[in-house]
């Protein structure tokens, strides 16, 4: 879980939002979110991705965090450390379809993977 803050809803895309945590901003699609958001305020997240194609995770030469979105796409260069279920690229963006289960062997080094876009369910705020 993560707390962000949501930077900017799209007036067109219900589903878009673009949200900032710990001092990356990145933007991605609300799959879940229970409760009416506003823009400015505070939520705990969870970060995941989805992948439409095949996964493509890969060993990187030097340590490196950041989310690198691909031109005005949705798609996005993950980069960061692979841990069994997520990959911190300085905020967690977990693995829920299972794509790590075979890169277990890079568990702890620098990777990139990249994804069709980034998946962001608002949980419960009580």
């Amino acid at each position: 879980m993560n707390n962000a803050i949501l930077k900017k809803l799209h007036p067109h895309i219900e589903e878009e939002v673009t949200l900032e945590i710990n001092g990356f901003e990145f933007t991605g699609f609300s799959t879940i979110c229970p409760y009416v958001i506003e823009e400015g305020r505070e939520y705990p997240v969870f970060i995941s991705f989805t992948i439409l194609d095949q996964s493509d995770l890969l060993e990187l030469d030097k340590e490196i965090k950041e989310l690198a979105r691909i031109d005005d796409s949705y798609r996005y260069y993950i980069r960061g450390i692979l841990h069994e279920d997520y990959i911190d690229a300085g905020i967690k963006i977990y693995d829920d379809d299972g794509y790590f289960n075979d890169y277990k062997y890079l568990a702890g080094k620098p990777v990139e993977l990249l994804v069709d876009r980034i998946a962001v369910d608002f949980l419960d705020n009580n």
